[in-house]
């Protein structure tokens, strides 16, 4: 009876014993395959934000640019964003997590081209390689993922070859994004790895070229300016052009009939273009282009083979700024010195000017003071004044001949301009002159060579001439030797 009693305890306790066993290994098998339905749920999702992945870049290589942010919430927390695109339709992209999961990416090789990468939890990143060894560009192919047999499989050629990436186990990650972030007019889309793309937002665009196009207008008009002054022209009337009910810049009316248009200067990190006059050579009366950047303390000469660049109306010679993406999807000043032919990156200290609108300095040029006698456009630095009245003329001989020890008068007779007109004359190799006037416009200039002035000689007198109202005009006269 003892020996029965013992057998049924036995089988019970063995039957209690399979019997959570079982429900064990019901548990852990349960537990699987949730698991795996999980990650497979999630995989439309994965090859959703592998497409657009694939679509952010190309949106590098082309004029689209961001319009829109919509945040996508899950109570109070941020799971994703609808980025809105101005020349294609919009794309929703997911916040990522790590996870023990093959994540597909792109990084950016050594190259500059964005390629295909997969990465996991533990840091591991390679780039992926097609069936020949060579990496995948982003711009070229979509990959797809899918588990089968228990094991992630990816494939780059649209599912005629399937690579296996491992066993499907951890927690499903969905995504190559970790957050979306905005700065300086740039949406910037942070991956899990560290690396990101930065694409311009539409406004920030339009901005931008917006700040080009007046600047090189700007240029234009000074450059037509310079030349038509330099030639008796001078300001009849000036009217301010109103926008939105801010006056944005001026039109300026010459006695030529001429209407030049310029900007007010708009703040910006773009580097002060202008023009200037030699100070170390009085005798020069022309203007030079000038560039002044943020770190400089004056304006510099724009140099072209090492030379200074007049301000005339020679075709090749003006600057022109430009705009232009690099590979980081950032853009970036440009500037031609052959009026637009050819455009290089535009560098302050060898390093590449990021175009942005910070509040830094003013662009180029701007009417900043209208007087009863003339008008100051400011460059930057630089002013240029504009007669408002006929600019006065001198009627002199311009080339004479002299003998060594000579004394030789020449008369001159000056028209327009003010009655406040001063002449100084600057003469070399061991010439002197002096100025004797007669009147307030007529007089006498004495010319004095020296005793080394021989046969075969030549040299030149420049005459400064100031009407007293801040126009400068200079003559040159040709001394030769002879009788």
């Amino acid at each position: 009876m003892k020996r029965r009693l013992s057998s049924i305890l036995t089988a019970f306790v063995l039957v209690l014993s399979l019997t959570g066993c079982f429900n064990q290994l019901e548990n852990e098998l349960g537990h699987i395959s949730r698991r795996i339905k999980a990650m497979e749920d999630n995989l439309v999702l994965m090859n959703e934000n592998i497409s657009t992945l694939h679509n952010l870049v190309n949106k590098l290589n082309s004029y689209d640019f961001v319009t829109k942010i919509t945040r996508i919430y899950d109570g109070n927390e941020v799971i994703g964003y609808i980025i809105a695109f101005s020349n294609s339709p919009s794309i929703t992209i997911y916040n990522g997590k790590d996870a023990q999961t093959p994540v597909i990416s792109v990084k950016k090789a050594e190259d500059g081209i964005f390629y295909w990468v997969v990465s996991y939890s533990v840091g591991h990143e390679e780039f992926v390689t097609n069936n020949v060894g060579q990496r995948v560009p982003a711009v070229a192919v979509t990959p797809k993922i899918k588990i089968e047999n228990g094991n992630w499989m990816v494939t780059y050629d649209n599912g005629v070859i399937w690579h296996n990436l491992g066993k499907a186990t951890g927690s499903a990650g969905t995504s190559f994004i970790k957050n979306v972030t905005e700065n300086d007019g740039y949406v910037q889309f942070n991956f899990l790895d560290g690396t990101y793309i930065t694409i311009p937002t539409l406004e920030t665009y339009d901005a931008l070229t917006d700040i080009v196009n007046r600047t090189n207008s700007n240029l234009a008009s000074l450059e037509e300016l310079v030349n038509l002054v330099s030639q008796g022209v001078y300001a009849k009337d000036i009217k301010p052009i109103i926008e939105k009910r801010d006056t944005i810049g001026y039109n300026l009316f010459l006695s030529d009939s001429t209407v030049l248009t310029f900007y007010n200067g708009i703040a910006t990190n773009l580097p002060t273009i202008g023009a200037a006059q030699d100070s170390a050579n009085p005798a020069d009366s022309n203007f030079y282009w000038t560039i002044k950047y943020e770190s400089d303390q004056t304006a510099r000469w724009i140099l072209v083979g090492g030379k200074k660049v007049r301000v005339t109306p020679q075709k090749g010679t003006m600057p022109m700024l430009g705009l232009k993406r690099h590979l980081d999807g950032v853009y970036y000043w440009t500037i031609s010195y052959d009026s637009g032919k050819t455009y290089t990156w535009l560098l302050s200290d060898d390093n590449k000017v990021p175009a942005a609108v910070p509040e830094i300095n003013m662009i180029i040029t701007a009417i900043t003071n209208i007087g009863t006698n003339y008008i100051e456009l400011t460059m930057g630095e630089q002013k240029v004044l504009i007669p408002r009245y006929a600019p006065f003329k001198i009627d002199i001989q311009t080339t004479c001949k002299m003998l060594a020890s000579s004394t030789l008068s020449i008369g001159y007779t000056i028209t327009g301009g003010s009655n406040d007109i001063d002449l100084l004359p600057v003469t070399r190799d061991g010439f002197y002159a002096r100025v004797i006037k007669t009147t307030a416009k007529t007089g006498t200039l004495t010319i004095y060579s020296p005793a080394t002035f021989a046969e075969g000689m030549e040299s030149e007198l420049v005459l400064i001439i100031s009407d007293g109202q801040g126009s400068l005009k200079n003559t040159i006269i040709t001394i030769k030797h002879g009788s």
